[in-house]
């Protein structure tokens, strides 16, 4: 990238409360990126159940193993991918991120059309997206403070909340109508074009990043302990931490619940 194209955080003549966030390219592509991944995962919390229950006749048992290779990564992962956003390239973690995802989906309706698809492919094809999802996810968040003004991040969060429940929504919604036109299978190729999409829209963003600055190489363990520390003495961020554990906690035990519920016969 020419450092000359790049772009400082966004602020305004009057102030950066003055400045309309549609108006910044390195946000927009941002956001772009992020609410297509968020369709996509839609589509794919869609296809996938049907795929393993109806296809591949997946009992309870191995519908649960399926969730549980789609949330063990992120669960061992998600402190170790912060510290690594922390020390390199974000923008470069995301891309990675997205295109390992995508070429681990795609092999699903690969693998459907040449009729050997398997649930342990599925297995496999789900921990690989978690372990690329948490990183990218870390990366994500890291990036936006370098491209918006501070003042400006509780707005920008707020259009980025805003837009993900409207992309969860229309993704869930394009996912059904897509596995009964498609199939589950190929319906997934739906997802593979988000993760695409987000990885384009990330490479298009121009904005500097900044890295902190270290007088020596620190062990990535001692990162990762300073940070827990840190949110252990402030109040508030323990408090949302434990809020944010248990509601993930809760929608995974029903994402692994409903597919049984809805798709096998009584």
């Amino acid at each position: 990238m020419n450092p000359s194209t790049t772009t400082p955080p966004l602020t305004g003549p009057g102030g950066p409360s003055s400045t309309s966030l549609w108006r910044h390219r390195d946000f927009r592509r941002y956001l772009t990126g992020q609410t297509a991944g968020v369709a996509g995962s839609s589509i794919s919390s869609m296809a996938i159940p049907v795929l393993a229950v109806l296809e591949l006749d997946a009992t309870p048992g191995q519908v649960a193993w399926l969730a549980f290779w789609g949330q063990l990564p992120p669960a061992l992962l998600a402190l170790h991918a912060g510290a690594l956003a922390d020390r390199h390239s974000k923008r470069r973690q995301m891309i990675t991120g997205d295109l390992v995802s995508a070429t681990a989906l795609a092999t699903v309706p690969v693998a459907a059309a040449l009729d050997v698809l398997t649930l342990a492919q599925l297995m496999v094809v789900a921990a690989v997206q978690g372990a690329a999802g948490v990183v990218h996810d870390a990366a994500a968040i890291s990036l936006l403070p370098t491209l918006v003004d501070r003042s400006l991040i509780q707005r920008s969060n707020s259009r980025i909340g805003s837009l993900f429940a409207i992309a969860a929504t229309g993704g869930s919604n394009l996912g059904a109508a897509l596995t009964a036109l498609l199939g589950p299978a190929r319906a997934l190729l739906g997802d593979v074009g988000s993760y695409l999409l987000s990885a384009w829209c990330t490479s298009r963003i121009q904005a500097r990043e900044t890295t902190p600055t270290r007088t020596g190489r620190r062990r990535l363990r001692t990162e990762i302990a300073e940070g827990l520390r840190y949110v252990r003495d402030d109040h508030r961020l323990s408090v949302l931490t434990w809020v944010n554990a248990t509601t993930s906690l809760a929608l995974a035990a029903l994402n692994t619940l409903w597919a049984l519920y809805l798709l096998v016969p009584a």
